[in-house]
Protein backbone atom coordinates (compact mmCIF):
# COMPACT_ATOMS: atom_id res chain seq x y z
CA UNK A 1 0.00 0.00 0.00
CA UNK A 2 1.14 3.55 -0.79
CA UNK A 3 -0.15 6.85 0.51
CA UNK A 4 -2.14 7.14 -2.71
CA UNK A 5 -4.11 4.09 -1.59
CA UNK A 6 -5.29 5.70 1.65
CA UNK A 7 -9.07 5.61 2.04
CA UNK A 8 -11.48 7.60 4.20
CA UNK A 9 -10.98 5.11 7.05
CA UNK A 10 -7.28 6.06 7.16
CA UNK A 11 -8.09 9.76 7.31
CA UNK A 12 -10.76 9.11 9.98
CA UNK A 13 -8.14 7.41 12.14
CA UNK A 14 -5.76 10.37 11.89
CA UNK A 15 -8.57 12.78 12.68
CA UNK A 16 -9.69 10.70 15.66
CA UNK A 17 -6.12 10.41 16.97
CA UNK A 18 -5.76 14.18 16.92
CA UNK A 19 -9.01 14.57 18.82
CA UNK A 20 -8.75 11.70 21.31
CA UNK A 21 -5.03 11.74 22.07
CA UNK A 22 -4.44 7.99 22.12
CA UNK A 23 -4.93 4.96 19.90
CA UNK A 24 -7.30 3.35 22.38
CA UNK A 25 -9.51 6.43 22.65
CA UNK A 26 -9.43 6.95 18.87
CA UNK A 27 -10.48 3.34 18.35
CA UNK A 28 -13.45 3.85 20.68
CA UNK A 29 -14.48 6.97 18.78
CA UNK A 30 -14.47 5.01 15.53
CA UNK A 31 -16.03 1.86 16.93
CA UNK A 32 -12.89 -0.20 16.22
CA UNK A 33 -11.07 -2.76 18.31
CA UNK A 34 -7.78 -1.25 19.49
CA UNK A 35 -5.63 -3.93 17.81
CA UNK A 36 -7.31 -3.19 14.48
CA UNK A 37 -6.68 0.54 14.90
CA UNK A 38 -3.03 -0.15 15.77
CA UNK A 39 -2.58 -2.33 12.69
CA UNK A 40 -4.16 0.33 10.49
CA UNK A 41 -1.81 2.96 11.92
CA UNK A 42 1.20 0.69 11.40
CA UNK A 43 0.26 0.22 7.74
CA UNK A 44 -0.09 3.98 7.30
CA UNK A 45 3.34 4.58 8.83
CA UNK A 46 4.93 2.03 6.53
CA UNK A 47 3.39 3.65 3.47
CA UNK A 48 4.32 7.17 4.68
CA UNK A 49 7.89 6.19 5.50
CA UNK A 50 7.96 7.92 8.90
CA UNK A 51 6.27 7.59 12.32
CA UNK A 52 2.85 9.21 12.71
CA UNK A 53 2.56 8.59 16.45
CA UNK A 54 4.88 8.25 19.41
CA UNK A 55 4.18 5.21 21.62
CA UNK A 56 4.95 5.18 25.32
CA UNK A 57 3.82 3.45 28.50
CA UNK A 58 1.39 6.33 29.05
CA UNK A 59 -0.21 5.95 25.63
CA UNK A 60 0.34 7.32 22.14
CA UNK A 61 0.27 10.77 20.61
CA UNK A 62 0.76 12.09 17.12
CA UNK A 63 4.20 13.25 16.03
CA UNK A 64 4.62 16.71 14.52
CA UNK A 65 4.37 15.17 11.05
CA UNK A 66 1.34 13.21 12.16
CA UNK A 67 -0.34 16.39 13.37
CA UNK A 68 0.22 18.03 9.99
CA UNK A 69 -1.38 15.08 8.22
CA UNK A 70 -4.23 14.98 10.77
CA UNK A 71 -5.06 18.59 9.91
CA UNK A 72 -5.18 17.68 6.23
CA UNK A 73 -7.26 14.60 7.06
CA UNK A 74 -9.99 16.75 8.59
CA UNK A 75 -10.10 18.75 5.36
CA UNK A 76 -10.41 15.52 3.34
CA UNK A 77 -13.32 14.35 5.53
CA UNK A 78 -15.08 17.71 5.24
CA UNK A 79 -14.65 17.57 1.46
CA UNK A 80 -16.11 14.05 1.38
CA UNK A 81 -19.16 15.32 3.26
CA UNK A 82 -19.59 18.15 0.76
CA UNK A 83 -19.38 15.66 -2.12
CA UNK A 84 -22.17 13.62 -0.55
CA UNK A 85 -24.35 16.72 -0.24
CA UNK A 86 -23.60 17.71 -3.83
CA UNK A 87 -24.54 14.28 -5.16
CA UNK A 88 -27.86 14.45 -3.31
CA UNK A 89 -28.56 17.91 -4.68
CA UNK A 90 -27.62 16.99 -8.26
CA UNK A 91 -29.75 13.87 -8.10
CA UNK A 92 -32.70 15.94 -6.93
CA UNK A 93 -32.95 13.96 -3.73
CA UNK A 94 -33.92 15.28 -0.34
CA UNK A 95 -31.31 13.11 1.30
CA UNK A 96 -31.53 10.57 4.08
CA UNK A 97 -31.00 10.60 7.84
CA UNK A 98 -30.35 7.65 10.16
CA UNK A 99 -31.28 8.26 13.81
CA UNK A 100 -30.83 6.17 16.94
CA UNK A 101 -32.94 7.17 19.94
CA UNK A 102 -33.22 6.04 23.54
CA UNK A 103 -36.53 4.44 24.48
CA UNK A 104 -38.25 7.27 26.33
CA UNK A 105 -37.58 9.76 23.53
CA UNK A 106 -38.48 7.21 20.85
CA UNK A 107 -41.77 6.22 22.49
CA UNK A 108 -43.07 9.57 23.68
CA UNK A 109 -41.49 12.37 21.62
CA UNK A 110 -40.17 10.97 18.35
CA UNK A 111 -43.57 10.09 16.79
CA UNK A 112 -44.74 13.72 16.80
CA UNK A 113 -41.30 14.94 15.71
CA UNK A 114 -41.28 12.55 12.75
CA UNK A 115 -44.84 13.48 11.81
CA UNK A 116 -43.88 17.16 11.73
CA UNK A 117 -40.72 16.35 9.76
CA UNK A 118 -42.82 14.58 7.15
CA UNK A 119 -44.82 17.78 6.68
CA UNK A 120 -41.97 20.30 6.76
CA UNK A 121 -39.15 18.20 5.27
CA UNK A 122 -41.12 16.02 2.84
CA UNK A 123 -38.13 14.96 0.71
CA UNK A 124 -36.07 13.79 3.70
CA UNK A 125 -36.02 10.02 4.25
CA UNK A 126 -35.59 9.16 7.95
CA UNK A 127 -34.71 5.80 9.47
CA UNK A 128 -35.16 5.38 13.24
CA UNK A 129 -33.44 2.76 15.39
CA UNK A 130 -34.29 2.40 19.08
CA UNK A 131 -32.05 1.34 21.98
CA UNK A 132 -30.88 2.51 25.37
CA UNK A 133 -28.55 5.49 25.83
CA UNK A 134 -25.41 3.32 25.88
CA UNK A 135 -26.31 1.74 22.54
CA UNK A 136 -26.95 5.18 21.04
CA UNK A 137 -23.37 6.22 21.83
CA UNK A 138 -22.07 2.91 20.47
CA UNK A 139 -23.90 3.35 17.16
CA UNK A 140 -22.62 6.92 16.83
CA UNK A 141 -19.03 5.82 17.47
CA UNK A 142 -19.15 3.14 14.81
CA UNK A 143 -20.64 5.60 12.32
CA UNK A 144 -23.78 3.59 11.56
CA UNK A 145 -26.13 6.46 12.49
CA UNK A 146 -25.97 10.22 11.95
CA UNK A 147 -27.75 11.57 15.02
CA UNK A 148 -28.67 10.26 18.47
CA UNK A 149 -31.02 11.14 21.31
CA UNK A 150 -30.10 10.16 24.87
CA UNK A 151 -31.65 10.58 28.29
CA UNK A 152 -28.90 9.71 30.75
CA UNK A 153 -26.55 11.94 32.75
CA UNK A 154 -23.42 10.65 30.99
CA UNK A 155 -21.46 13.19 28.91
CA UNK A 156 -18.94 11.27 26.81
CA UNK A 157 -16.00 12.82 24.99
CA UNK A 158 -15.95 13.10 21.23
CA UNK A 159 -19.52 14.36 20.88
CA UNK A 160 -21.51 17.55 20.57
CA UNK A 161 -24.69 17.89 22.63
CA UNK A 162 -27.88 19.92 22.41
CA UNK A 163 -30.10 20.07 25.51
CA UNK A 164 -33.74 19.74 24.47
CA UNK A 165 -36.10 19.02 27.36
CA UNK A 166 -36.21 18.37 31.09
CA UNK A 167 -37.72 15.04 32.09
CA UNK A 168 -38.69 14.00 35.61
CA UNK A 169 -38.52 10.45 36.87
CA UNK A 170 -41.06 9.32 39.47
CA UNK A 171 -41.30 6.50 41.98
CA UNK A 172 -44.47 4.53 41.24
CA UNK A 173 -46.37 1.79 43.07
CA UNK A 174 -49.69 0.01 42.42
CA UNK A 175 -52.69 1.54 44.14
CA UNK A 176 -52.87 -1.45 46.51
CA UNK A 177 -49.33 -0.84 47.81
CA UNK A 178 -48.98 0.53 51.37
CA UNK A 179 -47.02 3.52 50.06
CA UNK A 180 -49.92 4.59 47.82
CA UNK A 181 -51.78 6.11 50.79
CA UNK A 182 -48.80 7.81 52.42
CA UNK A 183 -47.93 11.40 51.68
CA UNK A 184 -44.17 10.84 51.58
CA UNK A 185 -41.72 7.94 51.62
CA UNK A 186 -38.28 8.40 53.16
CA UNK A 187 -35.20 7.99 50.99
CA UNK A 188 -33.76 5.42 53.40
CA UNK A 189 -36.86 3.29 53.09
CA UNK A 190 -36.73 3.48 49.32
CA UNK A 191 -33.03 2.62 49.10
CA UNK A 192 -33.56 -0.49 51.25
CA UNK A 193 -36.39 -1.80 49.06
CA UNK A 194 -36.22 -4.13 46.08
CA UNK A 195 -36.99 -1.93 43.08
CA UNK A 196 -38.00 -2.57 39.49
CA UNK A 197 -35.44 -0.80 37.30
CA UNK A 198 -34.43 -0.52 33.66
CA UNK A 199 -31.47 -2.46 32.31
CA UNK A 200 -27.84 -1.35 32.66
CA UNK A 201 -27.00 1.23 29.99
CA UNK A 202 -30.42 2.83 30.15
CA UNK A 203 -30.50 6.56 30.84
CA UNK A 204 -33.39 6.01 33.26
CA UNK A 205 -31.30 3.47 35.16
CA UNK A 206 -28.26 5.76 35.26
CA UNK A 207 -30.25 8.65 36.74
CA UNK A 208 -31.99 6.41 39.28
CA UNK A 209 -28.79 4.70 40.45
CA UNK A 210 -26.95 8.00 40.77
CA UNK A 211 -29.78 9.49 42.85
CA UNK A 212 -30.00 6.41 45.09
CA UNK A 213 -26.21 6.16 45.53
CA UNK A 214 -26.17 9.64 47.05
CA UNK A 215 -28.19 8.25 49.97
CA UNK A 216 -26.60 4.80 50.32
CA UNK A 217 -25.49 3.89 53.85
CA UNK A 218 -22.58 1.68 52.78
CA UNK A 219 -24.36 -1.61 53.48
CA UNK A 220 -25.32 -4.25 50.98
CA UNK A 221 -27.56 -2.85 48.25
CA UNK A 222 -30.95 -4.55 47.90
CA UNK A 223 -31.64 -6.66 44.84
CA UNK A 224 -33.01 -5.08 41.68
CA UNK A 225 -35.48 -6.50 39.17
CA UNK A 226 -34.17 -5.44 35.75
CA UNK A 227 -36.47 -5.04 32.76
CA UNK A 228 -35.66 -4.00 29.21
CA UNK A 229 -38.28 -1.35 28.46
CA UNK A 230 -40.53 1.26 30.05
CA UNK A 231 -43.60 -0.80 29.19
CA UNK A 232 -42.15 -3.85 30.95
CA UNK A 233 -41.30 -1.73 33.99
CA UNK A 234 -44.82 -0.32 34.22
CA UNK A 235 -46.36 -3.78 33.85
CA UNK A 236 -44.02 -5.25 36.49
CA UNK A 237 -44.88 -2.55 39.01
CA UNK A 238 -48.60 -2.96 38.31
CA UNK A 239 -48.21 -6.70 38.90
CA UNK A 240 -46.85 -6.03 42.38
CA UNK A 241 -43.22 -6.95 41.77
CA UNK A 242 -41.99 -3.84 43.55
CA UNK A 243 -41.88 -0.05 43.35
CA UNK A 244 -40.32 1.30 40.16
CA UNK A 245 -38.54 4.41 38.95
CA UNK A 246 -39.57 5.57 35.49
CA UNK A 247 -40.09 8.68 33.37
CA UNK A 248 -43.31 10.52 34.13
CA UNK A 249 -43.97 10.57 30.38
CA UNK A 250 -43.86 6.76 30.28
CA UNK A 251 -46.37 6.30 33.10
CA UNK A 252 -48.79 9.18 32.42
CA UNK A 253 -51.83 7.06 31.41
CA UNK A 254 -51.46 4.76 34.44
CA UNK A 255 -51.30 7.76 36.79
CA UNK A 256 -54.43 9.26 35.22
CA UNK A 257 -56.44 6.06 35.59
CA UNK A 258 -55.14 5.39 39.10
CA UNK A 259 -53.67 2.03 38.14
CA UNK A 260 -50.36 3.32 39.53
CA UNK A 261 -49.61 6.03 42.07
CA UNK A 262 -46.62 8.41 42.08
CA UNK A 263 -44.95 8.49 45.49
CA UNK A 264 -43.16 11.59 46.77
CA UNK A 265 -39.63 10.96 48.06
CA UNK A 266 -38.28 14.24 49.51
CA UNK A 267 -34.58 14.77 48.91
CA UNK A 268 -34.32 12.36 45.97
CA UNK A 269 -33.12 14.16 42.82
CA UNK A 270 -34.68 12.46 39.80
CA UNK A 271 -34.66 15.19 37.14
CA UNK A 272 -32.70 14.72 33.92
CA UNK A 273 -32.10 16.39 30.55
CA UNK A 274 -33.00 14.83 27.22
CA UNK A 275 -30.31 15.61 24.64
CA UNK A 276 -29.49 15.32 20.97
CA UNK A 277 -25.94 14.06 20.36
CA UNK A 278 -23.68 13.71 17.33
CA UNK A 279 -19.96 13.03 16.70
CA UNK A 280 -17.69 16.06 16.96
CA UNK A 281 -15.15 14.65 14.51
CA UNK A 282 -17.15 15.58 11.39
CA UNK A 283 -19.46 18.47 10.42
CA UNK A 284 -23.22 18.06 10.49
CA UNK A 285 -24.76 17.07 7.19
CA UNK A 286 -27.42 19.33 5.72
CA UNK A 287 -30.09 16.73 6.50
CA UNK A 288 -28.98 16.34 10.11
CA UNK A 289 -28.84 20.09 10.65
CA UNK A 290 -32.33 20.58 9.20
CA UNK A 291 -33.88 17.86 11.36
CA UNK A 292 -32.02 19.04 14.46
CA UNK A 293 -33.26 22.60 13.95
CA UNK A 294 -36.81 21.29 13.56
CA UNK A 295 -36.59 19.21 16.75
CA UNK A 296 -35.14 22.14 18.67
CA UNK A 297 -38.01 24.41 17.60
CA UNK A 298 -40.57 21.77 18.64
CA UNK A 299 -38.89 21.22 22.00
CA UNK A 300 -38.87 24.96 22.71
CA UNK A 301 -42.51 25.46 21.67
Amino acid sequence: MTVRDWELRHFRLLDALAEAGSIGAAARLLGLAQPNASRLLDAMERSAGFPLAERSARGSRLTDRGLVLAGLASEVLAAATRVTHAVDALAGQGGSLHICSSLTVAEHLMPSWLATARQRLPTLSITLDVGNSASVFERLREGSVDLGFVEGPTIETGFHYLDLLRDDLVVVVPREHPWATTQNVGVRELTSTTLVVREAGSGTRQVAERALAAHADGGDAPSRLEVGSNAALVASVAAGLGPGIVSRMAVGPELLTGRLVAVSVPGLALARTLRAVWPSRSPLSRETAEFLALVRSLAEA
